[in-house]
């Protein structure tokens, strides 16, 4: 599934483009709803210090490129989300759900055979990678964790791929094969130094010393759980979600998931105010 290109700022800070993007999958995808007043948007990206022409410039680009539309109601304008952008976002949240979870191992490998199109294909290729799977070349992919695999084939049957595909599964002789496969496919000492940042940007004690005094702000709450969820979302994007039998020991994942979850959920409410209080809905 496609997703809209986005780049970091000169700082390293996040562009606002990228920035709505966690924002609208956070607080509009994720309890279920499709559309938000473009003030309510406007005002929350504010709140994270980014300022108004750059939400609504990143607004009307995701508009022109088809990823939303505005709606006016009265004289205010409502932001509503496409198909596609539904469907990415609703996907993101899968996946981030099951970023908190321990993937099942039973042996068994979920392997992907690409042919013609297929094999060249690169949305198909990102794709992949971000559901877990990793390449061992001429086609060939490998997953320990299922959960991407019914993501993967509504995107196949999508772009017409379908037929140039084969799903197989297989399983290896001992776990000495099982490792060769793993340093094959997977990068991990990329993925160890993603979670290994993950944890410095939310060292422990500096959380919990903000979490504390955001206690009573529910605007810094939203804007920690919100650069939380955002640094998260890169985090996990570059996990393959392998089984822990497959992971050396004092693998950081762990470390890092707990911290996200930890985290998130001391902010929720206190952020799901502020957002509240910006669209003017009901506290839930």
């Amino acid at each position: 599934m496609e997703a809209p290109r986005t780049r970091r700022r000169g700082d390293g800070s996040p562009s606002a483009r990228s920035l709505l993007l966690t924002l609208l999958g956070e607080y509009v995808r994720y309890p279920g709803h499709e559309r938000v007043w473009a003030s309510a948007a406007v005002a929350a990206l504010g709140s994270c210090g980014v300022r108004e022409p750059a939400t609504r410039r990143a607004l009307a680009r995701l508009a022109e490129e088809g990823w939303l539309r505005t709606e006016s109601v009265g004289r205010r304008a409502q932001v509503v989300l496409e198909p596609r952008l539904v469907a990415l976002l609703t996907a993101w949240t899968r996946r981030l759900e099951r970023a908190v979870e321990e993937t099942p191992w039973r042996g068994t490998w979920q392997q992907l055979l690409l042919r013609g199109p297929a094999q060249s294909h690169s949305l198909l290729a990102e794709q992949l990678a971000f559901e877990g799977f990793g390449p061992l070349g001429q086609g060939v992919w490998i997953a320990a964790d299922t959960g991407g695999v019914p993501a993967l084939k509504a995107l196949l049957r999508e772009q017409g791929l379908a037929p140039h595909v084969t799903w197989l599964t297989s399983r290896t002789e001992d776990a000495s094969a099982d490792a060769e496969l793993v340093s094959r496919a997977w990068d991990l000492a990329a993925v160890r130094a993603a979670h290994e940042d993950f944890l410095r940007r939310f060292a422990e004690a500096e959380v919990a010393a903000e979490v504390a005094a955001v206690a009573s702000g529910d605007e810094e709450a939203f804007v920690l759980r919100t650069r939380l969820v955002h640094a998260w979302r890169g985090t996990f994007a570059r996990d393959p979600r392998l089984p822990a039998a497959l992971l050396p020991e004092g693998w950081p994942g762990d470390a890092a998931t707990r911290r996200f979850v930890t985290t998130w959920r001391a902010l929720r409410d206190p952020a799901d105010r502020h957002w509240a209080a910006l669209t003017g809905t009901p506290d839930r």
